[in-house]
């Protein structure tokens, strides 16, 4: 009850506001997925030091820089990406792996169903899966984020629930073809992608096909360009996919070009995804790339806020992750460009070595994965002994962790989240509101006043939302899901 009160509280003073100089008409949600003070910091040092930058040197982001938020959820301190994304999209706090219900399981309509009823156009642009829990805490409603089947059949309006999302850029193809085709990952024959297409979406799944896309291409529009993730910025010359900065760039295209004579603009939720992967991972190098280039996608949305005054950006994260600490062992030093050389994030390395047999993963740690994936000059022999004690996933990412971690001096404390707070950074009419320390939900609250819709209005139209997949108690939310984990939550 407490929160309940505090929640409307909240919700009051944004709504008491004064009207904005500038009629908001489009609003932009962007999330750096697992992205924490610390990881700010080292990025901004790894920059500056790299391109030879005065001290006083500020990124994108920090140019931007209005407050924090706490990040618990309804049963945790510590919260995951499913419930993170739920305070922003429906302004409620819930337990660990819920996507759009209620702590009793209910489902609840979110701000950008709302606003797609409203009349204005939505999209979502993720390097995760588009089934994954932040894309789908805005558009879909299940008892858990593991309930990826439904979660598809909901984002590709096949259900009750109707169309809700206009543009979708991601990846996770899988999750939207039959199980009897090679890739798929669903648990079913269900042709997702198939009956789209009936349905009159626009599918794209290759780069070339991303390329010829204009500002005029039809919605509603889907771009999957690849069967489970997007790939790691550090990845991407053994990958032809775009960007993340590209998906956005193109996003807000086609979306500014179809509202153009309208009156009613677009809301559209941009996921640096991948940042919150590579702390789960514990992989610095990786890490600060998806930083660097969720900054690039930043600066093209500033500039965007710039010629297009009518609209506001707000980003934030849904959590920390890692645990990442800025100097170990009493040292009071650490080195950034430790990570400069490296060039294959360490899910593709352990991926290769674990996929060799035994014998021949002695030569592929010494002639591979440190000189050339780590960039390590001169290897001892310690970090190869390390490296190839390696049995499982798990313990590779750790023993590549430690071999650039202790000559940088930074330290990991966790290869999940933790309960820190996160930054918020924002633009455009009415982000003062925004400044200072909040719960998550007050952004949430922030959006859905900026956006003029109701949420208890949303819940009523969607209340009879079927939210499950298969049998389901909360308490034991994940371990009664028989099928594929992604390591990455």
């Amino acid at each position: 009850m407490k929160l309940s009160v505090l929640s409307l509280c909240v919700f009051a003073s944004f709504s008491a506001a004064a009207p904005a100089a500038v009629p908001i008409k489009n609003v932009i949600m962007m999330v750096s997925d697992g992205f924490g003070p610390a990881s700010e910091t080292f990025a901004r040092a790894y920059v500056e030091q790299n391109d030879k930058l005065p001290v006083n040197y500020m990124s994108a982001l920090d140019q931007l820089f209005v407050g924090s938020s706490r990040t618990r959820s309804a049963d945790s301190f510590v919260t995951d990406s499913a419930p993170g994304a739920v305070c922003f999209a429906s302004a409620l706090k819930t337990y660990n792996n819920a996507i759009g219900v209620d702590v009793n399981v209910e489902p609840i309509g979110t701000n950008m169903e709302a606003a797609h009823r409203n009349g204005m156009k939505t999209g979502l642009v993720v390097k995760s899966f588009i089934t994954d829990a932040t894309p789908a805490a805005f558009a879909a409603h299940a008892a858990t984020r593991y309930m990826q089947d439904l979660i598809a059949e909901q984002l590709g309006g096949l259900t009750d629930l109707g169309q809700n999302v206009d543009l979708m850029f991601g990846g996770g193809r899988c999750e939207f073809i039959g199980n009897a085709t090679k890739g798929s990952c669903r648990t079913d024959n269900k042709d997702v992608w198939g009956q789209m297409q009936k349905n009159g979406w626009g599918l794209i799944s290759t780069n070339d096909e991303f390329k010829s896309l204009t500002s005029t291409s039809k919605m509603p529009l889907m771009g999957l360009f690849d069967l489970e993730k997007v790939p790691y910025a550090i990845d991407y010359s053994r990958n032809d996919v775009p960007n993340l900065t590209q998906m956005a760039q193109k996003a807000l295209d086609i979306l500014t070009e179809s509202t153009k004579n309208s009156d009613k603009g677009f809301y559209i939720m941009i996921e640096g995804s991948r940042i919150d992967h590579g702390g789960h991972d514990n992989d610095l190098g990786t890490h600060v790339r998806e930083i660097i280039e969720y900054w690039d996608t930043v600066k093209m949305v500033s500039e965007y806020l710039d010629s297009h005054p009518d609209t506001v950006m707000v980003s934030t994260s849904d959590h920390e992750c890692g645990g990442l600490t800025i100097g170990r062992d009493n040292n009071y030093w650490y080195y950034p460009l430790t990570y400069l050389n490296q060039t294959m994030s360490q899910e593709q390395s352990c991926n290769g070595l674990l996929a060799l047999p035994v014998a021949k993963r002695g030569a592929y740690v010494t002639e591979q994965m440190l000189p050339i994936h780590l960039g390590i000059a001169n290897a001892t022999a310690a970090k190869a002994s390390a490296i190839l004690k390696a049995t499982d996933y798990s313990s590779c990412l750790v023993a590549m962790r430690d071999a650039l971690a202790v000559d940088a001096n930074i330290q990991w404390t966790s290869l999940g989240h933790t309960g820190v707070d996160v930054n918020i950074y924002a633009k455009g009419p009415r982000t003062d509101e925004l400044r200072g320390n909040h719960e998550n939900t007050d952004i949430g609250h922030w959006l859905n006043s900026v956006l003029g819709v109701d949420i208890a209005q949303a819940t009523e139209i969607i209340k009879n939302t079927n939210v499950f997949q298969y049998p389901f108690t909360k308490a034991n939310s994940t371990l009664i899901y028989s099928g594929p984990l992604d390591y990455h939550r």
